[in-house]
C-alpha cells in the first residue's frame, strides 16, 4: 500500500481536493434526503387531511341523504309530463310507489281533472319561473284516496348539464286537515240546522241541568239562559223551581231513565188571553259510547193547531169522502169510484154468464179549445160533454171521468159484444152536434175505443189498457169514429216492445252501419262533402230504415248513445278519407236529433269526439229537422252558437215543412238550410213547389245561407235549382246513399264536367 510520504505534493494536493469534493457531495446528498424526508412529511399530512376533508364529506352527503329521504316533508322531481324523476323516502312512502319504479307518472295516480291541473301549473312554473300551489286527490279506485297539496317550483339544472329543466315539489297530506275542516263545517251546518228548527230542542242531564239548547229553546229561556248557569228545564220552560209533574205538566225523564225509550208526553198550556195551548214532548235516551244513558233530547211541538184541525177534519170527513169518489168538474165518478164499479160489473157478469163493454171515450183536439180559449171555455165542454154522455146511456151504466178530456162509460149486462156498436155509434153521433158555451158554438167530435169482458181482458187494468188502444186506432184512422180492441193490436205492441229491445242491444252487437251520399256543387260538378245516413242491420227484419226506428230510439232515450255513435263514426271515416286525399275540403253532415240539440253538454261532446279522433273541426257539419229546433229554441241557440264557434257548420234539415219564424231563424244564426225533398219532388212542373224552392233560395240568399236541395232526382229538377241560384244538391241522380268504401270509390271516379252549360251536369 503506498504511502502518503511517498506522495508527490502535487498528487496529495489532488487527493485532498478528491477528498473535499466527495465530502461536499455526501454533505449535498444529505441534504436532499432531508428535503426528500420533509416533503414526505408533507405529502403525508396532505393525505391525511385530504382523507378527512373526503370523511367529511361522505358523512355530510349522508347526513344531506338521510335529512332528504326521512325528511318529514315529501319532495319530489317532476319533469314537464309529470314524471317523477327523482323522490325522497319520504314520497315514496306517501305515494305508494317503489323508489326503483323506473320514472312512474304521478299524473296517473290523480283524477283527470287534477291530471290536467298538475299539467298545467308545471307548464306554468317551468315557462314563468313563479312557484304555484295547487290541490289534488291522489290514489284512483280501488287504492286509498289521499288529499294533497303540491308546491311546485322551477329546479333549473346547474351550467355544465344538460339535463332538462324540471320541477322540485313538495307534497304535504292534507287528508287530515280537510276532514277535520271538513268535521267542523259539518258540526257548524248541523248546528245551523238545529238552530235553524222552529220547536225547541234541549239536552238535558239526569239532574235535570240543560245542556245544550238550540236558538228556539234560547228564545223561549229568555235571560235564564245566561252563560255559566245551572239551568234547569223546568225552570227554563215553566219557571218552576221543582221538576213537573201532575196531568198538565208530565216529566218525560222517568220513563226515558226506567226504560231507555222514547217517551212522549202532553202539556196543557193556559195563555194569558186564556186559550189552552197544547205542547207535545218528546224525550230520546242520550247516550255515551258504551249505552250508558247519560240523560235525554228532548224537543217541543206546539199542538194545538194540529188538534183543531183534527177535529176539522172529522167534522168533514163525510164530504171528503163524497168527494173522494166524485169528479169535481163534472159530477161523474172519477177513477176511483170507476174501477171499483167495473169491478162489480166483471163479478156480476162471471155469475151470470154476460158481457160486459168498456168505452174509452177522448174529445177530439180538446187541446186546442183550451190553449186557445183558455181553460174557463174547456171546463164548460167538458160539463156539457158529461151531461150529454149521461142522457146517451141506461140508468144502470156508468159514466166516469179519468182525467183531463178522457171519459169511460161501461156498460153492463151484454148478450153480445155487438150490442156495444149502436151505442158508441150513437155517442159519435151526438157529439157532431156543437156546444153553445157563452154565447160560442163549438164542435167537437169524439173518438172511442171498445174493449168486451171477457175476450179482451178479465180485469180492470187490462180492458183500460186494450180499450185506450183501441180510441188511439181510431184516432189514427181519422178521428170521429169508434173501433173495437182487436187482437192484432196486442201483436202490435208486442211487436214493438220486442223492436224497443232489439234497439237496445243494436249498438252492443255493432248492427249499425253508415251510408254516405254525396253532395255535389252544380257549377264546378265537384263533390263537396256527403251526408251521413244511418241503417240498422236487424238480424231478423233485414235492414231497418231510419224512419222506423228513430222515433221509439227518440221516446225511450237510446238516441243519445246512438247519435254519439253516429258523431264518432262519421268523424272517424272523414279522418280515414282525408288521410287518403279525398274531400280535402268538404265536410260530413251528421242528423242529430231534438235531445241531442236540448242537451247543454251537446258542444263538449262533438268536441271530444274530434279531439279523440283527430279530425279538422270545418270538416264536420250537423243538420238538425225544424221542427225539433223550433221545440226548444232556447236550448237550440245556445248549442249552434256553440257548435259554429268551433267551426262546426249547422243547419236546418227539412227546412219549410216545420213552423219555424223569420224571427227565431235570425236569431238561431243557422248557416245551412236544406230545401226538404217533398218541395223538389214536383219541381219544376209543380207551380207551388217551384214557388216554394224558389222563395227558400231567395231566403236563403238574402240571409247569406248556403242552400241544399235534397231528393234530386231527375236533370230537370237539377236543372231548375241550378237556374234559381241553388248550387248544392245531392239525391238518386248523382247516386244513392253508400257504404264507405263505395262511396271512397265514386268520389275517385268521380270526374267533374269541364266547363258544363247551365243544365248540364254529368251524370255519375
Amino acid at each position: 500500500m503506498t504511502s502518503f510520504r511517498d506522495l508527490s505534493s502535487r498528487a496529495l494536493n489532488d487527493l485532498l481536493d478528491a477528498l473535499r469534493r466527495e465530502a461536499q457531495n455526501a454533505h449535498e446528498h444529505t441534504r436532499v434526503v432531508q428535503e426528500l424526508q420533509t416533503h414526505q412529511i408533507e405529502l403525508e399530512l396532505q393525505n391525511r387531511e385530504l382523507r378527512a376533508a373526503q370523511q367529511a364529506l361522505e358523512e355530510s352527503r349522508d347526513r344531506y341523504a338521510d335529512l332528504y329521504d326521512f325528511a318529514p316533508v315529501a319532495y319530489v322531481t317532476l319533469d314537464c309530463r309529470g314524471r317523477i324523476l327523482q323522490m325522497n323516502l319520504t314520497a315514496a312512502q306517501l305515494l305508494g310507489i317503489e323508489r326503483e319504479q323506473a320514472h312512474p307518472f304521478l299524473r296517473r295516480h290523480l283524477a283527470p281533472a287534477d291530471a290536467r291541473a298538475l299539467l298545467s301549473s308545471l307548464g306554468r312554473v317551468l315557462n314563468t319561473g313563479q312557484e304555484e300551489s295547487l290541490e289534488v286527490e291522489f290514489g284512483r279506485p280501488p287504492h286509498p284516496r289521499r288529499d294533497l297539496r303540491l308546491l311546485l317550483r322551477r329546479e333549473r339544472p346547474g351550467a355544465d348539464s344538460d339535463a332538462p329543466v324540471a320541477c322540485r315539489a313538495a307534497l304535504l297530506d292534507i287528508t287530515e286537515t280537510k276532514a277535520r275542516a271538513a268535521l267542523l263545517a259539518q258540526q257548524d251546518f248541523l248546528q245551523s240546522i238545529i238552530d235553524g228548527v222552529a220547536d225547541p230542542i234541549r239536552v238535558i242531564g239526569t239532574d235535570y241541568r240543560v245542556l245544550l239548547m238550540n236558538a228556539a229553546a234560547r228564545g223561549l229561556a229568555g235571560s235564564a239562559a245566561r252563560p255559566n248557569t245551572a239551568l234547569r228545564c223546568y225552570g227554563a220552560t215553566h219557571g218552576r223551581d221543582t221538576p213537573c209533574e201532575g196531568p198538565d205538566y208530565p216529566c218525560p225523564m222517568p220513563d226515558v231513565l226506567t226504560g231507555g225509550a222514547v217517551s212522549k208526553v202532553l202539556h196543557r198550556h193556559q195563555t194569558p188571553a186564556g186559550q189552552t195551548q197544547w205542547i207535545e214532548l218528546i224525550g230520546s235516551p242520550l247516550r255515551d259510547a258504551r249505552g250508558r244513558i247519560l240523560g235525554l233530547i228532548e224537543s217541543a211541538h206546539d199542538i194545538t193547531r194540529h188538534l183543531q184541525l183534527t177535529e176539522q177534519l172529522k167534522e168533514n170527513e163525510l164530504q171528503l169522502t163524497r168527494l173522494a169518489e166524485q169528479d169535481p168538474l163534472t159530477g161523474l165518478p172519477n177513477r176511483l169510484l170507476f174501477n171499483d164499479r167495473l169491478r162489480q160489473a166483471l163479478r156480476r157478469a162471471q155469475r151470470e154468464q154476460h158481457l160486459v163493454a168498456l168505452l174509452f171515450l177522448d174529445l177530439d183536439r180538446f187541446k186546442d179549445i183550451n190553449d186557445s180559449l183558455g181553460h174557463p171555455i174547456g171546463d164548460a165542454v167538458l160539463r156539457l160533454a158529461a151531461a150529454r154522455m149521461r142522457t146517451l146511456v141506461r140508468d144502470g151504466d156508468t159514466v166516469a171521468r179519468l182525467g183531463g178530456d178522457e171519459f169511460t162509460i161501461i156498460l153492463g149486462d151484454l148478450a153480445q159484444g155487438g150490442d156495444a156498436g149502436p151505442v158508441a155509434h150513437k155517442l159519435v153521433e151526438a157529439f157532431k152536434q156543437p156546444l153553445e158555451v157563452n154565447d160560442r158554438v163549438l164542435y167537437v167530435t169524439a173518438s172511442i175505443g171498445i174493449s168486451l169482458y171477457p175476450q179482451d181482458g178479465a180485469d180492470v187494468e187490462t180492458l183500460v189498457r186494450n180499450a185506450d188502444a183501441a180510441m188511439y186506432q181510431a184516432k189514427e184512422q181519422g178521428r170521429d169514429t169508434f173501433r173495437f180492441y182487436t187482437a192484432d193490436m196486442t201483436t202490435n205492441a208486442l211487436a214493438q216492445v220486442s223492436l224497443e229491445t232489439a234497439l237496445r242491444q243494436a249498438l252492443a252487437k255493432e248492427e249499425f252501419s253508415l251510408s254516405y251520399q254525396p253532395q255535389h256543387d252544380l257549377e264546378t260538378g265537384r263533390i263537396i262533402g256527403c251526408e251521413a245516413l244511418i241503417r240498422w242491420h236487424h238480424p231478423v227484419l233485414g235492414i231497418v230504415e231510419p224512419n222506423d226506428f228513430i222515433h221509439l230510439a227518440e221516446s225511450t232515450g237510446l238516441i243519445i248513445p246512438i247519435s254519439t255513435w253516429v258523431v264518432r263514426t262519421a268523424a272517424t271515416q272523414m279522418k280515414t278519407w282525408r288521410a287518403q286525399g279525398l274531400l280535402a275540403h268538404g265536410a260530413v253532415s251528421v242528423n242529430l236529433s231534438s235531445r241531442d240539440i236540448q242537451s247543454p253538454n251537446l258542444a263538449e261532446t262533438v268536441v271530444d269526439i274530434l279531439d279523440e279522433v283527430g279530425l279538422d273541426p270545418h270538416a264536420l257539419a250537423v243538420e238538425i229537422t225544424e221542427t225539433w229546433i223550433m221545440a226548444r229554441p232556447e236550448s237550440a241557440a245556445f248549442n249552434i252558437l256553440h257548435l259554429q264557434t268551433l267551426g262546426i257548420d249547422v243547419g236546418i234539415d227539412d227546412f219549410g215543412v216545420g213552423y219555424s219564424s223569420l224571427t227565431s231563424l235570425k236569431r238561431l244564426a243557422v248557416r245551412v238550410i236544406k230545401i226538404d225533398r217533398s218541395f223538389v219532388a214536383g219541381l219544376p212542373d209543380d207551380a207551388e213547389g217551384c214557388a216554394i224552392a224558389r222563395a227558400v233560395i231567395a231566403l236563403g240568399q238574402a240571409l247569406g245561407l248556403k242552400v241544399v236541395a235534397e231528393g234530386v232526382e231527375t236533370q230537370a229538377q237539377a236543372d231548375f235549382l241550378q237556374r234559381e241560384g241553388c248550387r248544392i244538391v245531392q239525391g238518386y241522380l248523382f247516386s244513392s246513399a253508400l257504404p264507405a268504401a263505395e262511396f271512397a270509390a265514386y268520389v275517385r271516379d268521380w270526374i267533374p264536367p269541364q266547363a258544363a252549360p247551365c243544365g248540364a251536369v254529368a251524370a255519375p
